[in-house]
């Protein structure tokens, strides 16, 4: 055997007169499968060809937008946010839309000038209380039992909480909360039972509601 020291492919050199390089490279790629088909034999030639169809066939179906992949992280993604959370948001923001309205605008107005104002008023019931307590200890009825002057009267608390909010449509209320006490006072004479320390017959939770119109709190 001779070896002339020529390329397998010089031989061919005359077929690609006239082809540009893209053309000659496929020629060539053509060609030199064909020798493949030809040494290798029918049934490798044909798995490797099958081989690379399906990685090309992997790699389209990966980056195809309507592949079932991007269909399965679309659906995760919008399980990620509940459908509760999402209508949730839609109630808040059509209750908003619906209470835009110019008589609710002017409720909300007079909320913050009421609510501003409900802190001296709740100082000023407080007084209030007071005064009907020394009213009620000046004003005591007596009663003569088992030998003894018996009297009751009712006394106030502190103002344990005052606190101002809007109703349903946009209507300032108040909300005032004290102890309410039921005392009982004895002794040999009214003197003595007015100066005795007196008993606690019942305590009472009470609440008052006010409510604002005409730009003043009314009770």
């Amino acid at each position: 055997m001779s070896v002339t020291g020529r390329s397998p492919v010089e031989g061919l050199r005359p077929l690609f007169l006239g082809l540009d390089a893209d053309d000659g490279a496929r020629f060539c790629y053509t060609t030199i499968a064909m020798k493949f088909v030809r040494t290798a034999g029918v049934g490798i030639a044909v798995a490797a060809f099958a081989i690379a169809a399906l990685i090309g066939a992997s790699a389209t179906w990966a980056e195809s937008p309507g592949s079932d992949a991007s269909a399965d992280s679309a659906a995760l993604t919008a399980a990620a946010v509940p459908p509760a959370a999402k209508t949730t948001l839609g109630q808040k923001v059509k209750t908003l839309v619906a209470n835009l309205t110019p008589d609710r605008i002017k409720r909300d107005i007079e909320f913050r000038k009421a609510s501003a104002l409900f802190p001296d008023f709740c100082k000023h019931w407080e007084k209030d209380l007071h005064e009907r307590e020394t009213n009620n200890l000046s004003k005591l009825i007596f009663t003569e039992k088992d030998g003894y002057e018996t009297a009751t009267y009712t006394a106030y608390g502190k103002v344990a909480a005052c606190e101002s909010h809007q109703s349903k449509d946009g209507y300032s209320i108040g909300k005032i909360t004290y102890e309410e006490f039921q005392y009982y006072l004895a002794g040999k004479t009214q003197d003595e039972a007015r100066r005795a320390a007196p008993k606690t017959v019942s305590d009472t939770h009470t609440t008052e509601i006010f409510r604002w119109d005409n730009g003043k709190w009314f009770y």
